[in-house]
């Protein structure tokens, strides 16, 4: 994910460098390039949020029927067992 979304900027400097020089086809090939990779970073960072919320949900799923109120004793009592 962060590595599209460092070639996505890098792209963008790349495309206002042909802006620069006056190379408008190009740059608007280059700038296409880095919105596709600023998209693509976009939809994989929403796919790793929604799987750390599903391990997180999935984690935690066996503390629903706790009595005790405070997590520390959880998980003391939970690492005395093991």
């Amino acid at each position: 994910m962060q590595t599209y979304g460092v070639a996505s900027l890098l792209f963008s400097i790349v495309s206002m460098f042909f802006i620069y020089i006056d190379s408008q086809r190009i740059a608007q090939f280059v700038f296409a390039a880095s919105l596709i990779s600023f998209s693509w970073s976009i939809l994989l960072s929403f796919i790793e949020i929604r799987l750390s919320t599903k391990a997180i949900e999935i984690e935690l799923s066996d503390m629903e029927g706790l009595e005790d109120p405070t997590v520390m004793e959880y998980l003391k009592k939970k690492f005395e067992r093991d």
